[in-house]
């Protein structure tokens, strides 16, 4: 019982520091001849992301940029993560058609050929 409660506290320490250290880690990896690459995102705490690599941390905050400007995504929480190109969502929104929003928002912000999988909880 005691271990079951401690693997499960490690996990939730472990997914709440995952993005500060991908974030942290591509900050101090990142290379000035990246042209493609704007400023940092400001974190507006609903909208969190995690890369393994400063090309998909790129992609991972492309995506999130593009739905924190969506201005319909009241109370969405989402974590955006990307690794080898690849998209992956986790969180929820207020309804059903918000999570399929932030779905599609999400394919066409990564572009052509990147999958975007995960899911998004609908509370509503």
């Amino acid at each position: 019982m005691k271990t079951r409660i401690l693997c499960a506290l490690t996990a939730v320490a472990a997914a709440i520091a995952l993005p500060a250290q991908a974030n942290d880690w591509f900050h101090r990896h990142h290379h000035a001849d990246r042209a493609s690459y704007s400023a940092p995102i400001a974190d507006d705490g609903a909208i969190h992301t995690a890369a393994n690599n400063p090309d998909d941390q790129m992609l991972a905050d492309k995506v999130a940029e593009a739905l924190r400007s969506d201005r319909g995504l009241n109370g969405a929480t989402v974590t955006v993560s990307a690794n080898d190109g690849r998209i992956a969502l986790a969180g929820s929104a207020a309804n059903v058609s918000d999570a399929y929003r932030i779905q599609n928002i999400a394919k066409a912000a990564a572009g052509p050929g990147r999958v975007v999988a995960g899911s998004i909880d609908a509370q509503g």
